[in-house]
């Protein structure tokens, strides 16, 4: 049991947590999150962090006024790695867009944090977020819906795993940093 509330408390939000993003980031709270056709899914609500590594593990994402007929009044976790940065001042994609997904191009939003390979079924799916109530249950069943057929889950390894990836988060961001907090 000593293991599980260990776990369960391993991560904190940013808001009130005394921590702040890093120099040189923008701070994404209040963003738009949207989807690969453009149509929005919520807005950052905040972000949570492990305080040991200092390292954001995920998305909160307020669900209220999404334009994907999803239940509002609800928010949900989505792995940071799941997820791409857009800022005002990226540059338009050019060389790496599949012609599938020229009608939206997030580097034209601006400020904009991108799921492109997450569906409206999937946000669905995803389970509640409910402050201080994290639990590997919780992580192993966003895992399972955001990539069917992953069923490990290991303490050790479970941030190592490329939902956690924040090269993917910042890839093209001109001002790469780690996605620490302070």
């Amino acid at each position: 049991m000593a293991t599980d509330e260990r776990i369960a408390h391993r991560l904190e939000e940013l808001h009130g947590s005394g921590f702040e993003v890093v120099d040189g980031q923008p701070d994404i709270i209040g963003w738009n999150v949207k989807t690969r056709s453009g149509k929005k899914a919520g807005k950052v609500k905040d972000l949570l962090f492990e305080p040991e590594s200092r390292k954001v593990r995920y998305l909160v994402i307020d669900l209220g006024n999404n334009e994907l007929n999803l239940e509002e009044g609800r928010a949900v976790l989505v792995p940071i790695g799941i997820a791409e940065l857009y800022t005002k001042t990226d540059h338009r994609r050019t060389s790496d867009v599949d012609p599938a997904y020229e009608a939206y191009d997030p580097a034209e939003d601006g400020n904009v944090v991108f799921l492109p390979d997450v569906t409206a079924g999937q946000i669905d799916a995803l389970p509640l977020y409910e402050k201080n109530h994290l639990s590997p249950h919780v992580e192993m069943a966003i895992r399972k819906i955001l990539e069917p057929g992953n069923n490990r889950y290991d303490n050790d390894e479970f941030y190592r795993h490329e939902q956690f990836n924040d090269d993917r988060f910042y890839h093209h961001h001109d001002h790469h940093q780690d996605n620490r907090v302070k």
